[in-house]
């Protein structure tokens, strides 16, 4: 019996032993890609830091997942080739650099952006591969563009807390302009003038930068086309928090408002506002056309476009004489007597 119990301790042991083995050979395994994730997320922050030129303790949240939806974005490679052809001068349309060149140019471009930064950090950013450098061009370019857009530092601090590296990634990706409308929204969101109806949760920067991030230039079209001209009435009536917490409830894949998000456009904002939002979006450009297109039937159309171009073209004629001084003397001259005093 003492036999059976001494060889079970044995085996228990050894298997305590093995396990120990096995945990370490997992450990030293995943050590690397672990530090490795650390290392690119510790370089990503002090180059948006860098860039956005905003104290070291500013926490980003979100940068180092952010590296692979960036190397996938089609915003975000078409924004890299228009730095590329800025930086070359290289026309529209031109074909530009690929492969180990473009990565190189790449770098080339991310090094003069951060040029400041600590010279450990820039040899880190040397190790980066191809993908990873061009998404950081990108997060370099959104804090850079941060910076000079908001010149007021906590300002600036405060939207790089609040919006993380997916507002950063969305200003590197759609310029100044984005920059605006995050701080825009980040001002309403302080003061309490971003209405959250029941059932939608509370939204932050974060959101507008995912949504731009990870829907590209159609989310920025739609953001342009319907929001901003309509800005207070999203703001008020509940429906941009609600756009920005589901937007694919409120837009298509093209940028363009669906007739479920004008359904929901409507019970938010009412009728008459929703009407006139999908009108100034969607029907401005065939309102025009239509209009234009009657009054070329109704005015140039048989023996009344004769008239029509003829009356136009005396209006111009006369537009044009009063327009020079020297053609207005000529033609009152005629008419000057009737200036005179009669004696």
């Amino acid at each position: 019996m003492s036999g059976i119990l001494i060889f079970s301790r044995h085996v228990e042991k050894l298997c305590a032993k093995e396990v120990i083995q096995v945990i370490g050979c997992i450990t030293i395994i995943l050590l690397p890609g672990s530090a490795f994730a650390r290392g690119l997320s510790s370089v990503i922050d002090n180059i948006i830091r860098g860039a956005a030129r905003v104290p070291d303790n500013i926490p980003i949240k979100k940068a180092d997942d952010l590296v692979e939806e960036i190397s996938k974005s089609r915003a975000a490679r078409e924004a890299v080739d228009a730095e590329l052809r800025r930086a070359r001068r290289v026309p529209d349309g031109d074909l530009i650099l690929s492969g180990p060149a473009r990565s190189d140019e790449v770098l080339r471009l991310l090094r003069m952006t951060v040029k400041q930064l600590d010279p450990e950090v820039l040899r880190h950013i040397e190790k980066l591969d191809a993908a990873s450098r061009e998404a950081a061009l990108i997060l370099a370019k959104g804090g850079d563009e941060l910076a000079k857009t908001i010149p007021d530092l906590g300002a600036r601090a405060r939207l790089l807390r609040e919006g993380g590296a997916e507002t950063v990634a969305a200003v590197g990706i759609f310029g100044p302009d984005a920059a605006r409308s995050a701080l825009r929204l980040d001002e309403a969101i302080r003061g309490g003038r971003l209405v959250v109806k029941e059932g939608t949760r509370a939204v932050t920067v974060a959101d507008f930068g995912k949504v731009l991030t990870r829907m590209g230039d159609a989310a920025w079209k739609f953001w342009q086309q319907y929001v901003l001209p309509h800005w207070k009435i999203w703001l008020a009536s509940g429906a941009l928090a609600a756009y920005l917490v589901n937007p694919e409830y409120f837009q298509d894949l093209a940028g363009n408002l669906t007739e479920e998000g004008f359904r929901r456009l409507t019970e938010f904002a009412g009728e008459v506002a929703a009407r006139a939002i999908r009108g100034v979006g969607q029907g401005s450009g065939p309102a025009v056309e239509k209009v234009n297109s009657a009054i070329w039937e109704t005015y140039f159309n048989g023996i009344k476009g004769i008239y029509a171009a003829v009356g136009t073209a005396v209006v111009a004629f006369c537009i044009l004489l009063l327009l020079f001084p020297r053609l207005r003397i000529w033609l009152w001259r005629p008419f000057q007597w009737l200036r005179q005093v009669p004696k």
